[in-house]
């Protein structure tokens, strides 16, 4: 389910609904965060179709990749986490990728001083569903890339890309993301690396991102039951999004409520999403600066900011004392 959640609420962060979604495909809002439950080949062949559909964006699953984490992963993302290196943790997802999803299979192959992953939708996917299987390969390709930065800190680039299908119209949004060279109409989906590109550490237990989002949460939960709405959304923003602010319909959508109402529940307490979105990332800065050894512009890039230009102009409004609205 950790792969539904995801395309339907990268969709809500593109103008989606995402009850609408849900109830198309006749599952709970509920059952998103269950990582442990699974849908039918069915439901999740069409969760592309009307991801796409909704949100009316054609390469709906490579910008989606751009910000996939570990826990699309669900509990196998935890053991890439926990690799050694970058070939270490994408070697869990070949071994143990089926626990994720039966739609995909991955594997690896080493060639001197190369190493190629390859991504294989399933083929009654692919013959049935062709639009939503290209979607989710884009994902799963574009998504390697983001993720090996977050395990790494380290922007890794392939140095070949091939893909099966044509895309010569999105050529230039495709090497926007891939920042390598292309080759379409390819027999498979390929991303191609320098061994020694795949050899970067795994940022370890002292540095890692995600522990410094576990140690937030662990404090949170010592400190006992959120006694505000605002303190329960900080808590689902950390344990459900891993730190990272989604949009507002599609918080609302987690908490089984409308925007009006989320909004309302919030300004009952004299405050607001975007005042309490400040201060999670003012949290996560300041621990990520202080116990980490991690520059400033990719903590920027952490927290999503466009340049780290705009995350010093926030930065500096958190610590100077200024009330954003």
């Amino acid at each position: 389910m950790p792969i539904i959640r995801d395309i339907i609420y990268g969709a809500a962060e593109r103008g989606a609904s995402a009850a609408g979604l849900c109830r198309k495909l006749g599952i709970g809002m509920a059952d998103l965060n269950n990582s442990e439950k699974r849908t039918d080949f069915e439901t999740a062949c069409l969760s592309w179709e009307h991801a796409v559909k909704a949100t009316g964006d054609p390469l709906l699953g490579l910008h989606i990749g751009e910000s996939s984490n570990p826990s699309i992963m669900g509990l196998l993302g935890y053991l890439m986490q926990n690799s050694t290196t970058l070939i270490d943790a994408f070697r869990q997802v070949c071994d143990y990728g089926r626990v994720a999803t039966n739609m995909f299979d991955y594997s690896i192959v080493e060639k001197n001083d190369r190493v190629i992953l390859l991504y294989s939708p399933a083929s009654t996917w692919v013959r049935l569903y062709p639009n939503g299987a290209r979607q989710a390969t884009d994902q799963a390709m574009a998504g390697t890339l983001n993720v090996f930065f977050l395990l790494s800190g380290r922007k890794v680039s392939p140095v070949e890309v091939e893909m099966s299908g044509p895309r010569k119209k999105d050529r230039a949004e495709y090497e926007r993301v891939f920042r390598s060279a292309l080759r379409f109409n390819s027999q498979e989906n390929r991303l191609i690396f320098r061994r020694d590109d795949l050899l970067a550490p795994v940022l370890n237990h002292d540095r890692s991102l995600f522990r410094v989002f576990e140690q937030l949460v662990k404090e949170k939960r010592k400190a006992g039951q959120p006694k505000t709405f605002g303190e329960e959304i900080q808590a689902v923003i950390l344990e459900d999004f891993k730190g990272q602010v989604p949009a507002l319909e599609v918080l609302a959508a987690r908490m089984n409520m409308t925007v009006r109402s989320l909004q309302r529940k919030l300004a009952a307490e004299k405050t607001t999403f975007r005042r309490i979105s400040g201060q999670i990332r003012k949290e996560i800065a300041s621990r990520l600066l202080s116990s980490t050894d991690q520059k400033v512009g990719t903590v920027a890039n952490i927290l999503g900011y466009s340049a780290p230009r705009s995350f010093r102009r926030a930065f500096k409004s958190w610590t100077g004392g200024t009330d954003e609205q």
